[in-house]
């Protein structure tokens, strides 16, 4: 497995003509050459590739086009809480807090498990970057399907949806929404 130079291969080289002591100046290159093979072998050993990367937190996003606007967030997280006596996931996306851009979208389904869920199961917000809020309405078209729901932390929530939301003055439809957020305890 190693290459052993020459100096290692012949031992009796290190003797002298003159009395067959070891000649001190070649022992001392052999012996810190052997170590620095040995030491090479045990780092090379320890230093094996992994087949699988696995990364250090799940990578998260919540995107959807909004009118004629595409939009994504890049800090997305799932809760689970309890509002009054009701069991209810809470999945958010916003922009981080040094951000300049502003809105931000809750969805608040009943439950914590996978599925579809729509009507009188989906409380939805959507703050536009102008700042104007918006709410869930009763479409019956309304619907958010979660796939994935890992409840551990950092587990990730995963889903689609389509909301019709309004306020007084207007409405939008928010279309081919996903999500990757990662779960909260």
């Amino acid at each position: 497995m190693f290459w052993i130079g020459p100096a290692l291969a012949k031992p009796a080289e290190m003797l002298t003509a003159s009395g067959g002591k070891p000649n001190e100046a070649n022992f001392m290159k052999n012996n810190l050459l052997l170590k620095s093979i040995i030491c090479l072998g045990g780092i090379m050993s320890a230093c094996n590739k992994s087949d699988t990367m696995t990364p250090l937190q799940p990578a998260s996003s919540f995107t959807f086009s909004a009118g004629d606007s595409l939009i994504s967030y890049p800090v997305n997280q799932a809760f689970i809480q309890d509002v009054y006596n009701t069991h209810t996931t809470l999945i958010t996306g916003e922009y981080t807090d040094t951000s300049s851009k502003k809105g931000s979208i809750s969805i608040r389904i009943f439950g914590d498990t996978t599925g579809k869920f729509h009507g009188d199961s989906l409380l939805v917000t959507y703050i536009s970057s102008g700042g104007t809020s918006y709410y869930n309405t009763s479409d019956s078209d309304n619907v958010v399907t979660i796939d994935k729901y890992e409840k551990k932390y950092n587990g990730t929530v995963s889903g689609s949806f389509t909301i019709r939301v309004a306020n007084g003055t207007g409405s939008i439809r928010l279309n081919q929404g996903q999500f990757t957020a990662l779960y909260q305890e």
